[in-house]
């Protein structure tokens, strides 16, 4: 009787052949939900949603760094990943997004409020703003959610980095 000896990566190699085919035949998929043919409107709207509120965001920074400009160095790289967050799912969508109405009780940074008003402006409404990506999250179509599930933790590590 003959022994084969088989190499560790020939073996794993075998087994992750096997794995993938198993997972094809099943109608998995190994990398990730599949791309919607096309975006159910109740998806596109809460996208829009989302991309909106990140410009709305980013308008809210760039009226702090005008008014506090030694705040600058701290608030652009904040502004800007909301600009992306808001791009990002304008690629998604095929289309450019425009800014969202303000929730209501939206408070805006005064001057007068100084630094720390106007940082704790912004952290409330970094906070308001990742709760309802996160509610956007869990309503959307699985292949969206990580993007907006991205976007609600950086909304959330946004708020920390303001305290």
């Amino acid at each position: 009787m003959t022994v084969l000896q088989r190499s560790r990566r020939s073996v794993l190699a075998a087994g992750t052949v096997v794995l993938a085919a198993a997972g094809l035949a099943s109608g998995c998929s190994v990398l990730g939900p599949d791309e919607p043919e096309s975006i159910k409107p109740p998806d596109a709207d809460a996208l829009r949603a989302v991309a909106g509120e990140s410009l709305d965001l980013a308008a809210r920074y760039d009226d702090a760094i005008a008014k506090n400009s030694a705040e600058s160095a701290r608030l652009t790289p904040i502004r800007d990943a909301h600009r992306e967050h808001a791009a990002a799912i304008g690629r998604s969508l095929d289309t450019t997004v425009a800014p969202a109405a303000p929730p209501s009780g939206a408070a805006s940074p005064s001057a007068s409020a100084g630094t720390s008003g106007l940082l704790k402006t912004l952290q409330s409404a970094e906070r308001a703003a990742a709760e309802r990506a996160t509610t956007a999250c869990m309503a959307v179509a699985s292949y969206y959610a990580p993007l907006i599930g991205a976007i609600a933790a950086a909304r959330a590590s946004h708020a920390e980095a303001l305290s």
